[in-house]
């Protein structure tokens, strides 16, 4: 398997399933129904999905999916029409979505939305309100207030450049995030995004690969300390951002030599065990060869099914080497 095939299977490897698709949609339209709900007391405009999931940039396993449920706001102002304080409107859809048998014990706060918790996926719900010229006032994270957001546009940015470099600008963010969950989700999210966007609206690239080594290249000049929790895990993601960039130059030397399996590997070391080694089908092959007494070992050491030392067929751990 070369090293593009490599990224390529990695890369498919990350993606949502049609079947885990098809989940989220089942998901958001009962969560729809009931925050809908007349009697629910929460005077719902109407609810939409955001984050990476409504950007397609959403990787396996599951995390968090976004919504922003945009309130009624003269239903929310009090006589002087001022909104109400954060707190209060979320302590307010925490006790409603509680009451539902299905969320039941599954919904908590965590600043400054709820979320229910369901098995394989969580949903943060963000209560909004439109604002006249554009955006929305959403809980600060201390619920100390309301704050302005602006989450179309950030999505109508990524779809630009997206479709700009060859619709395959998501794939590389997607890589890039994978790698960031082994870091706690050390940057965030969103902020991958805007990175990659302000890199590849200048930058082209002609495959996945090149893709991520410009991400990595240019990271640290685009990423923003104010984006971060503190100084210090902005200076942590400098540092990561850095050490990568050394792996994947010595990954690059060693293609040039011609060693394209240990720059496989070092791509591996980077990604994790999501990143292949060996094709699947090549895979299924050797596993079929196995339990068939087919795979043989060549006097190099490496895996064969034509010359060397036959393998004896397997039906479990044990097995012994036949000379053919």
């Amino acid at each position: 398997m070369t090293l593009l095939q490599s990224i390529n299977q990695f890369v498919e490897n990350i993606c949502v399933t049609d079947r885990q698709e098809e989940g989220i949609k089942t998901s958001l339209d009962n969560m729809y129904a009931y925050l809908m709900d007349e009697d629910s007391g929460l005077s719902i405009e109407r609810n939409f999905t955001n984050g990476s999931y409504d950007r397609d940039t959403i990787i396996r396993p599951l995390d968090d999916i976004d919504i922003f449920s945009v309130l009624k706001r003269e239903d929310w102002e009090d006589e002087y029409k001022q909104l109400p304080k954060p707190q209060a409107v979320l302590s307010k859809f925490k006790k409603y979505l509680d009451g539902i048998t299905i969320y039941e014990g599954k919904v908590k706060q965590d600043r400054p939305c709820v979320t229910i918790r369901l098995s394989d996926k969580n949903f943060d719900i963000m209560p909004s309100f439109e604002q006249v010229g554009g955006g929305y006032l959403i809980p600060n994270f201390d619920l100390s207030g309301w704050t302005y957001a602006y989450p179309e546009q950030l999505y109508d940015n990524l779809e630009s450049v997206h479709k700009q470099r060859n619709y395959k600008v998501k794939q590389i963010i997607k890589a890039v995030k994978h790698y960031n969950r082994g870091l706690d989700k050390l940057i965030p999210s969103y902020h991958i995004e805007e990175v990659a966007i302000s890199i590849f609206i200048l930058n082209d690239f002609k495959n996945y690969r090149e893709g991520i080594e410009l991400w990595f290249k240019n990271a640290e000049y685009y990423l923003l300390s104010t984006k971060f929790k503190s100084n210090a895990d902005y200076l942590s993601a400098i540092e990561h951002i850095k050490k990568v960039l050394k792996k994947l130059d010595e990954a690059s030397a060693k293609c040039t030599d011609g060693k394209e399996s240990d720059a496989v590997q070092i791509w591996k070391d980077i990604f994790g065990k999501e990143f292949p080694t060996i094709d699947p089908a090549e895979a299924k092959n050797f596993a079929r060869a196995i339990s068939e007494g087919n795979l043989k070992v060549a006097a190099t050491g490496g895996l064969s099914m034509s010359t060397g030392y036959s393998i004896g067929a397997s039906s479990g751990y044990h097995g012994g080497i036949s000379e053919d």
